[in-house]
């Protein structure tokens, strides 16, 4: 079977750089989109490079952004405005569709494109990147980082490679120089239990990873931890889903079907909290909560079903998502036969950043997500379809 050809489209610094475009001379301050610029409480959301130069990160509250500046610089402070987000977001969706009609977007401001059929070679479908990249720079003014790769994995590792603005090619002929270098934190779905984990075992880098015995790895992560070598070793099949233009979000989810059977509670338990954080890395991005969750189970046999459970009160945590999910499953599944693919779907949103994110109340798990997200945007590690936090020590 021939290679497939896959983009990450990251667009960069996206809610900060859409109020540059918007209002072009604020781009040379240090410029921060928070949930309401009048607490000074509240948190960052976004901030622009010159801002990011000052050591203002996501997550940090304004009060800590604006001591940062320490009055070097202008600081501008802008109130999220989620719907101009969205309504630019979908014009770049549909330059995006000019090229390919497989498009997964990953929140508002990433996308996967498979443009197999569209580019025979990589010399064009580095042509397609920077078609792209110059399109979403002069017709919607905002600029954009492309990986290009064979899978999805290494697509997205090259986007977060170089920005802003930029494009990377991974292949298979320089991956292990190219990834196999990067510290293994960057690796898509590797989170805080999995990194712990692997400072135990002395795996520092996503080459450490590739070159460390498998079942060494099951042994001591489960399931997870043979997906994650095949995904350092570039043995990532994902597919690119298909997802129809749509205006409005109606769900947020994502499954994943496993080469072996899931056989024990344990690996079951892993699977829900690697999905529970993708989802909720999602929902944070679209600023939103969740009022019901779903779980799709299929079997070794192919039977498949879906249940759902509605909550007491509105989320955006991993935990909560993972332990609803936990709890939908030990409900109605059993392990009599073996699992084949897990899902989690989130729906009934409502928008309460103002309300939830920025009070003072703010719940201690609500703040240690945000603190993760921080850390992987910091990093470089945000990663895809994939929840990160997962392994054996998360019961």
């Amino acid at each position: 079977m021939a290679d497939r050809i896959i983009l990450h489209s990251d667009l960069n610094n996206f809610y900060a750089s859409v109020e540059c475009m918007i209002n072009p001379k604020i781009k040379n301050n240090a410029v921060i989109v928070v949930g309401n610029a009048e607490k000074r409480h509240g948190i960052v959301l976004a901030k622009n490079y010159i801002a990011k130069k000052y050591g203002i990160r996501t997550g940090d509250t304004i009060m800590e952004a604006e001591n940062k500046c320490n009055k070097e610089v202008k600081l501008t402070k802008i109130t999220a405005r989620l719907e101009l987000y969205r309504k630019v977001s979908r014009k770049v969706q549909e330059i995006y569709r000019k090229y390919t009609d497989n498009v997964e977007m990953f929140g508002i401001d990433e996308a996967w494109l498979d443009i197999t059929k569209t580019a025979k070679d990589y010399t064009e479908a580095m042509d397609i990147a920077e078609m792209i990249r110059c399109e979403v720079k002069t017709k919607i003014g905002i600029t954009v980082s492309i990986g290009v790769s064979f899978n999805k994995v290494f697509a997205k590792l090259g986007s977060d490679l170089k920005k802003p603005d930029a494009i990377t090619l991974i292949t298979k002929g320089n991956f292990r120089d190219r990834i196999w270098v990067l510290n293994v934190n960057t690796l898509l779905y590797v989170g805080r239990s999995t990194a712990r984990s692997f400072e135990k075992m002395n795996i520092k880098t996503i080459g450490d990873l590739a070159n460390t015995n498998p079942e060494l790895l099951t042994k001591y992560l489960g399931v997870v931890g043979k997906r994650l070598w095949e995904y350092a070793n570039g043995l990532d099949c994902e597919e690119v889903k298909r997802v129809d233009e749509y205006d409005d979000i109606k769900s947020i989810g994502n499954s994943i079907t496993w080469h072996e059977d899931l056989v024990t509670i344990d690996d079951v338990k892993s699977v829900l909290y690697l999905l529970a954080e993708q989802v909720a890395y999602r929902l944070k991005k679209e600023n939103m909560y969740c009022k019901e969750i779903s779980i799709y189970v299929k079997d070794n046999t192919l039977h498949s079903d879906e249940h759902q459970c509605k909550l007491s009160y509105p989320t955006n945590t991993s935990k909560d998502i993972a332990d609803n999910a936990i709890m939908l499953f030990n409900k109605h599944f059993d392990l009599s036969i073996p699992i084949r693919a897990l899902g989690i779907r989130l729906k009934d949103f409502s928008d309460q950043l103002q309300v939830s994110m920025l009070s003072p109340s703010i719940s201690k798990q609500e703040k240690l997500d945000n603190l993760v997200t921080t850390i992987r945007k910091k990093y470089g590690s945000t990663s895809i379809t994939r929840g990160r936090c997962v392994g054996k020590s998360l019961d």
